[in-house]
């Protein structure tokens, strides 16, 4: 209880926000107009109704017993509607029954007056020296109820008209105000829900322009603010497209003119005679030609792909397990998954993801484990490896582009092997733009590093 906090109570989404608002803005209305209305135009109301009705009450009981005012008690029954009778040397049979906790409490003193309608009429009774009183209703007529009122000679039954001691006005208003209650909300409803509509569809667009998935441009509809917030979502749409399309052409215009001095080259070296310093030469060239091919790998524009529906098991069989036997190079595989299991993918960008995870492995183990299954909301895909392992502290940073590290995994030491450092960073792009994750960790079943890839379903 002391680590509760008020905002654990608090709705995280904004519709239930809107919906909270509405509710307390409503419940304080409530609130305030029942306390209004009860404790000042009913109450004043229900006073007046009760006090001109106990002192016909009062007149009729100091006048039973005076010779001579039959017939004028009489002809004020029949003026006022008030019939009373009396019986002479009677008793109230009345009970003492203790009040409960419950109408001892102080919060009962003030909802009494709400849930009892003769509240008020009661307290006029008291007060006017009518008592001990019972009140009865009348089984044969709802509109009536019976007061008896013990006298020194005997009981006073007074058959009294409800709707002279209590006002309708109370359930008029009642009604009135439930009825408007529920309007206003139902109408609150509906317009936030097409709020939040307009926002949940901007969310979702922002979500499908960062996988990469194809958009096209947003209407602005909806309020002043909601309609600017999408006008901007558009121009920093257009704005990073255009961004992404100048670098995708400037690498494209870089790689032509490189690729062309360096074919150039690597014909001459191959018409030179084949000395050592010449087969260096043309090792440096084909490791520069690699280079420049990881670096459009990183740099091409794969949101350009579309997603398409892929049988996942065939596709990891296929352009994994498969290909790299072809190269006799095998991957172990353990792939839990229907054969008739299939998800939207971008399968050239995901391919090349994870080619450069399993090409990680070979270069730095021996054996290489490929595992997937799925659970009710991602596909899980596991690479892992028997060699040296990345550094707990570098597994965050090796997703960087450009970066390398000098210690289990020495990129340093052969650009064949550990080129230019952008393989995971291209691996991390690919998930990320299919909306899934990707982490390191370290493998328990080949002692090495483990990558584990989760891809939303």
């Amino acid at each position: 209880m002391k680590n509760f906090k008020i905002k654990k109570l608090i709705p995280r989404s904004l519709y239930g926000r809107f919906l909270l608002i509405i509710v307390l803005s409503a419940l304080i209305i409530q609130l305030v107009s029942i306390y209004v209305f009860y404790y000042t135009h009913l109450d004043i109301i229900s006073k007046h109704m009760a006090r001109s009705v106990i002192a016909e009450m009062v007149f009729v009981k100091t006048s039973i017993d005076k010779p001579g005012y039959e017939t004028l008690l009489r002809e004020l029954s029949q003026n006022t509607g008030l019939a009373f009778s009396f019986q002479e040397r009677h008793r109230l049979k009345r009970k003492k029954i203790g009040d409960s906790a419950w109408r001892k409490s102080k919060f009962y003193e003030y909802v009494n007056p709400i849930i009892d309608p003769y509240n008020r009429f009661k307290s006029e009774l008291n007060s006017h020296g009518l008592k001990p009183y019972e009140i009865y209703e009348n089984p044969d007529d709802n509109d009536i109820i019976f007061v008896k009122i013990q006298t020194s000679q005997g009981v006073l039954t007074f058959d009294i008209p409800i709707k002279k001691i209590t006002s309708s006005t109370a359930y008029v208003f009642i009604f009135w105000m439930g009825f408007t209650i529920v309007l206003t909300s139902i109408l609150s409803i509906m317009f936030f829900r097409n709020q939040i509509h307009l926002i949940r569809k901007l969310s979702e667009s922002a979500e499908k322009f960062g996988r990469g998935q194809e958009l096209g441009v947003l209407r602005p509809v909806g309020s002043q603010e909601i309609r600017s917030l999408t006008i901007s979502f558009n121009k920093m749409k257009e704005r990073v497209l255009r961004q992404i399309s100048q670098r995708t052409d400037m690498l494209s215009a870089v790689s032509h003119d490189l690729r062309t001095p360096l074919t150039r080259m690597k014909l001459q070296l191959e018409m030179l005679s084949q000395t050592p310093e010449i087969i260096d030469l043309k090792t440096d060239v084909s490791d520069m030609e690699k280079l420049i091919n990881e670096y459009l790998d990183f740099a091409r524009y794969d949101d350009k792909e579309k997603s398409k529906l892929v049988n996942v098991r065939s596709f990891l069989l296929e352009k994994l397990v498969i290909y790299y036997r072809k190269m006799n190079r095998n991957i172990d595989e353990n792939i839990d998954l229907d054969p008739e299991f299939s998800m939207f993918i971008r399968k050239l960008s995901l391919k090349r993801a994870l080619t450069n995870l399993v090409d990680n492995a070979f270069n730095y183990g021996q054996k290489v484990l490929l595992s997937a299954h799925k659970n009710d909301d991602n596909l899980i895909i596991f690479i892992e490896d028997d060699g040296p392992g990345i550094p707990e502290g570098e597994r965050e940073n090796v997703f960087k582009p450009f970066y390398r590290i000098d210690n289990s995994r020495n990129l340093d030491k052969k650009i064949a092997t550990g080129g230019s450092g952008l393989g995971l960073a291209i691996a991390f792009d690919s998930v990320i733009a299919h909306g899934g994750a990707i982490k390191l960790s370290d493998s328990t079943k080949l002692g090495g590093l483990k990558v584990e890839i989760a891809l939303p379903i």
